[in-house]
């Protein structure tokens, strides 16, 4: 059956593949094409365009205007409290001291969060180390996160969160760490959003992301599978530029750079690996 609304041509579908590529990294290939069609067509159907055609052509002649729309609509935001915590328990439980030992800023740990979606993954972070103030007594964690979606980034500000959120939490966490809203609706409390900062960022344009003091860890999970390869190998190239000697990169479990660049080496933990920034 016929969907309704414009179709995509093999034309269309290389135009805006190369253009979402060259500007935010991620890439459809072939068997996601029609999965990239359903995300634009709403957007072609509420400007009144015959063509997807048209809609690359506004993007290209408004950029500003539009392009964080584009943005919104191409990307993946699946994220939650308490994923993948082995890595989390590997940066305070083994990495930390060392990290501490030798960071940027003395009496700090510095922490990125490249792709943070909604927020829940660097508030996570803050719950760790909130944990772990015993261990971390005279450093301070703070944590910067950026997204390409303003949308997500302005909801990670207000730091409220429904059931899908939550689902890995439990019970006694929901009621430590977040107040009701009532309903199925929470808001993170205080303590844990202090030292998180939020801001729009690009994964491959490093102007919006470099520090003043470069990381002592970076966290980019679940992102980079999305990526086109020469995509994955400018935002390693990224990650490295603003981690400083000796600093962790945390990837998603079945992300992995092993054998990319010189630039990182495999550090294996009890239940997580990571990559170190090499150099003195």
């Amino acid at each position: 059956m016929k969907l309704a609304g414009p179709q995509m041509s093999q034309e269309e579908y290389l135009l805006f593949n190369e253009l979402i590529s060259s500007q935010f990294g991620i890439t459809y290939p072939e068997h996601k094409r029609e999965v990239l069609e359903m995300r634009l067509r709403p957007r072609l159907q509420a400007l009144r365009l015959d063509r997807f055609l048209d809609y690359y052509l506004l993007i290209q002649c408004d950029p500003k205007a539009e392009r964080p729309r584009l943005a919104e609509l191409i990307t993946n935001n699946e994220t939650f409290f308490f994923r993948e915590t082995h890595q989390f328990d590997a940066l305070f439980d083994e990495a930390a001291d060392r990290l501490r030992e030798t960071a940027a800023e003395p009496g700090s740990l510095r922490v990125l969060c490249a792709g943070c979606s909604s927020g829940e993954e660097p508030y996570t972070l803050s719950i760790y180390a909130r944990h772990n103030f015993v261990r971390l007594a005279g450093t301070t964690v703070s944590v910067d996160a950026f997204d390409l979606d303003t949308s997500r980034v302005e909801l990670a500000r207000r730091a409220e969160y429904g059931r899908g959120s939550l689902r890995s939490a439990s019970t006694e966490q929901i009621q430590r760490y977040f107040s009701s809203n009532g309903g199925a609706h929470w808001t993170l409390k205080p303590l844990f959003r202090n030292g998180v900062q939020f801001a729009w960022g690009n994964i491959l344009d490093l102007a919006t992301f470099r520090p003043a003091v470069p990381y002592d860890a970076v966290f980019c999970r679940n992102v980079l599978i999305y990526f086109s390869e020469p995509a994955l190998h400018r935002a390693i190239d990224h990650f490295a530029d603003v981690l400083r000697p000796g600093g962790l990169l945390f990837l998603g479990h079945s992300e992995s750079i092993i054998g990319m660049t010189a630039r990182f080496e495999t550090v294996r933990f009890a239940r997580a690996i990571a990559y170190r920034k090499a150099g003195p």
